[in-house]
C-alpha cells in the first residue's frame, strides 16, 4: 500500500534531515571558531590565548593552491556536427562565469571543504518576481543563470540516503521578506501570512559567531522575515515549499511547482578529502589536524609562561655587600676589585624548557605532514636535512594538492553542466531582436572575431556533451615562473617540435605542429603568452619554409651566409631539456628569490 505524501509528512522528513546534518553543523562551527581566532568572536580577550593559529595558517595556505581565479571551460562532444556550437557554449560558459565572480564562490567552498568537509552549490534560473531563490544578501535579473553556496547550516537532506544523488529529496532554508513571498506568484497568501516571524535566538550557526543575543532586533522590526524551505523531490519531478519544520508545520504546502532543470539536480556536492563507504558525508580535513593544532597551542603557551618566569638574580656572601652593590651598578666593561671573586655569582631561573620548544617544533613537523605540507603550498618549504628528503616531501606534497585539485576542477566542471543546460535549453537566454549572446573568439593570427550564441547553433542532444576546466586554468602563475616556462618552451620544446615534423615529413606521416605546441603550452600554463607569440599570418609559412629547408637529407644551405642545415638535421640549436628535479630546483629558486626580494624591500623604509 502506498503511502500518501502530506505537507505533514514531508515536513516531518525535513525536520529529520536538518536532525542528520547537525552533527556534521556543530562541529564545523566548532572548527570555523578555530579559523577565525579568539579575537574575531569576542569583545575582548587575552594576549596569548591561541599564539599560533596552525587552522587559518593550513587552510590560507589551501585555498590559492587550489583556486585563484574563474577557470576555461572546456565542451567536448564526439558528434562532428555539434563542434562549432560546443565551441561556442564553451566561450558563453566563461563570460557568465566571470560575471558571476564564481572563484569567490568556489574559494568560499573550498574553506567550506576543509571546516566542515563538504559544499553545496546551487545553479538555476531566476523566475520572474521570485528573486528569493538566490542567496539573502543577493538578487538577479529574471531569467538569468545563477550559482550560489548553499550554507551548511540551511541544507536538509534525505535521512536514509547513502549517497546524495540517490536521495529522496534535497532542500534548503530560505530566510526571506514575507512581502516578497506575497509578490511571488503560485503562493497561498493565506499560509504565507500565518508564518512565524524568523526568529533572532542565538544557535550554533557560523553567521552568529560574530553575533551577540538579539542582535539584529531593530532590523527585524523594519523587515518582516520569515524561514521557508525549497525542497526538490526527484520522483515526483516538483519542486516545493513548505515552512521551516523548526518553527512550524502546516497541513498544506505554501506552493509546489513542476521541476525545471538538469536531471542530476540543481545541488553539486563536492569535497577534497575521499568519500566514506555507504555515506554520503565525507570527512572533514580540520577534524583531522584540529588535536595536533590544539596540542601545539598548549605547548607553545607552556613555553612562554616559562619564558615569562624566567629571571636572573645575583647571590653573595653578607660579607661582600659592596662588592655586589658595586657589580649591580657598574657599567659596561667595567672592572671592579674584589678579594672573594667566587663570594658572588649570577643564578639564572626557570626560563623556556628546552624539551617543550622541541616537542613544540616536532607537533608542528607532524602537523605540517597531517595537513597536507600547507608549508611547501604557501613557498615556504621544509629544511630537510638532505636535498633527496626535500624532493620526496615535494612530490608528496604536489601528489596530494593534485589531487584536491582534481576535486574541485570536477566540482566545477559540474557546475559548467548545469549552467549548460539552461543556456541550452532557455529560449529566454535569447533576448528578442538581439542576434544572439554575444561572444569573441580569438584566431590564430591573433585577431579577434565577433561571435554570437543563437538558438539555431543548437545541434544535437545535450547528454552528447562533456564538460571539464582546462586544467590549471584556475591557478595564477607567478611571473617569474612563468617567465623560465616561457623560457623553457621557446628553447627547447619549440626545436623538438621542429625536429619532430621534420621526421614526420621525411616519413611521410601527418604531424599538427600548432595543435602540439598549443596542447603543451596548455599544460605549462602559459596558453595566452604562447598564442600571443606564435599566433601571426606568417607562422605557418615560417614553419613550412624551415621545414623545406631541412627536408633534403645530406643538403647544405646557405641564406645570408649562414648554415640553414647541417647534416640534413634541424638548423636550430637545442637546448637539453630539463629533468623533473631540475624544474623543481628552478622554480623553487625562483620562488625564493621573489621572497628574499620582498622580505628586502619590506626592511627598508
Amino acid at each position: 500500500m502506498a503511502v500518501e505524501i502530506t505537507a505533514a509528512r514531508i515536513a516531518e522528513s525535513v525536520r529529520e534531515g536538518f536532525k542528520r546534518v547537525e552533527r556534521f553543523r556543530k562541529a564545523r562551527a566548532f572548527h570555523i571558531k578555530a579559523y577565525v581566532g579568539d579575537y574575531w568572536n569576542k569583545t575582548y580577550g587575552t594576549t596569548g590565548e591561541n599564539p599560533i593559529n596552525l587552522v587559518f595558517l593550513a587552510i590560507r595556505s589551501l585555498v590559492p593552491a587550489l583556486v585563484q581565479q574563474e577557470g576555461v571551460n572546456e565542451v567536448l562532444t564526439k558528434i562532428l556536427a555539434q563542434r562549432d556550437f560546443a565551441e561556442k557554449l564553451g566561450l558563453a560558459l566563461d563570460d557568465l562565469q566571470t560575471q558571476l565572480h564564481l572563484s569567490r564562490i568556489y574559494r568560499t567552498a573550498i574553506v567550506d571543504m576543509a571546516v566542515g568537509g563538504l559544499t553545496t552549490i546551487k545553479t538555476s534560473i531566476a523566475q520572474s518576481g521570485q528573486l528569493f531563490t538566490v542567496a539573502d544578501d543577493l538578487d538577479v535579473d529574471g531569467t538569468q543563470i545563477y550559482s550560489e553556496r548553499i550554507d551548511l547550516d540551511d541544507l536538509t537532506v534525505d535521512p536514509t540516503c547513502r549517497a546524495f544523488d540517490k536521495a529522496a529529496f534535497l532542500g534548503h532554508r530560505i530566510r526571506i521578506e514575507r512581502s516578497k513571498l506575497l509578490e511571488a506568484d503560485g503562493f497561498k497568501r493565506d499560509l504565507v501570512m500565518r508564518l512565524p516571524r524568523a526568529g533572532l535566538k542565538r544557535t550554533e550557526r557560523a553567521e552568529d559567531l560574530s553575533k551577540d543575543d538579539n542582535q539584529g532586533a531593530a532590523m527585524a522590526d523594519l523587515q518582516d522575515f520569515v524561514n521557508v524551505v525549497e525542497l526538490w523531490v526527484p520522483e515526483a519531478e516538483s519542486v516545493c515549499y513548505i515552512p521551516d519544520p523548526e518553527e512550524a508545520a502546516f497541513s498544506d504546502f505554501l506552493k509546489v511547482e513542476e521541476y525545471y532543470g538538469p536531471e542530476t539536480g540543481l545541488y553539486t556536492f563536492g569535497a577534497i578529502t575521499q568519500p566514506v563507504p555507504n555515506n554520503p558525508f565525507p570527512i572533514a580535513p580540520v577534524g583531522v589536524w584540529r588535536d595536533l593544532a590544539d596540542m601545539a597551542n598548549r605547548l607553545f603557551k607552556k613555553a612562554m609562561n616559562q619564558a615569562d618566569r624566567q629571571k636572573n638574580i645575583t647571590l653573595y656572601r653578607p660579607a661582600n655587600i659592596d662588592t655586589a652593590e658595586a657589580l649591580r651598578d657598574a657599567q659596561d666593561g667595567e672592572m671592579l676589585p674584589s678579594e672573594d671573586p667566587d663570594g658572588i655569582a649570577v643564578k639564572s631561573y626557570e626560563g623556556p624548557s628546552a624539551e617543550t620548544v622541541g616537542m613544540v617544533n616536532g607537533l608542528y613537523g607532524w602537523f605540517n605532514l597531517v595537513a597536507g605540507n600547507p608549508d611547501l603550498m604557501s613557498g615556504a618549504g621544509i629544511n630537510a636535512e638532505k636535498a633527496t628528503g626535500q624532493q620526496i616531501l615535494q612530490q608528496n606534497a604536489a601528489i596530494g594538492v593534485s589531487d584536491m585539485r582534481d576535486m574541485v576542477y570536477d566540482l566545477a566542471a559540474e557546475v559548467s553542466g548545469k549552467q549548460a543546460w539552461f543556456l541550452y535549453n532557455d529560449d529566454l537566454m535569447f533576448q528578442p531582436g538581439m542576434p544572439g549572446i554575444p561572444l569573441i573568439k580569438r584566431l590564430p593570427d591573433g585577431r579577434e572575431k565577433q561571435l554570437f550564441l543563437t538558438p539555431s547553433d543548437r545541434s544535437g542532444p545535450f547528454e552528447t556533451l562533456g564538460f571539464k576546466i582546462v586544467r590549471r586554468s584556475m591557478s595564477v602563475v607567478d611571473p617569474m615562473v612563468r617567465v623560465q616556462r616561457v623560457t623553457n618552451f621557446t628553447q627547447n620544446i619549440v626545436p623538438q617540435a621542429f625536429m619532430s615534423l621534420q621526421v614526420a615529413m621525411q616519413a611521410g606521416q601527418p604531424f599538427n605542429i600548432q595543435r602540439y605546441l598549443t596542447r603543451v603550452a596548455e599544460d605549462l600554463g602559459i596558453i595566452e603568452i604562447v598564442d600571443d607569440i606564435f599566433n601571426d599570418p606568417d607562422f605557418r609559412t615560417r614553419m613550412e619554409w624551415y621545414a623545406n629547408m631541412g627536408a633534403g637529407k645530406g643538403q647544405s644551405s646557405k641564406v645570408g651566409g649562414s648554415n640553414t642545415t647541417q647534416n640534413g638535421g634541424f638548423p636550430i640549436g637545442r637546448a637539453p631539456a630539463q629533468t623533473p628535479t631540475q624544474d623543481f630546483n628552478q622554480n623553487a629558486q625562483a620562488t625564493a628569490a621573489v621572497g628574499q626580494s620582498a622580505a628586502a624591500a619590506g626592511g627598508i623604509q
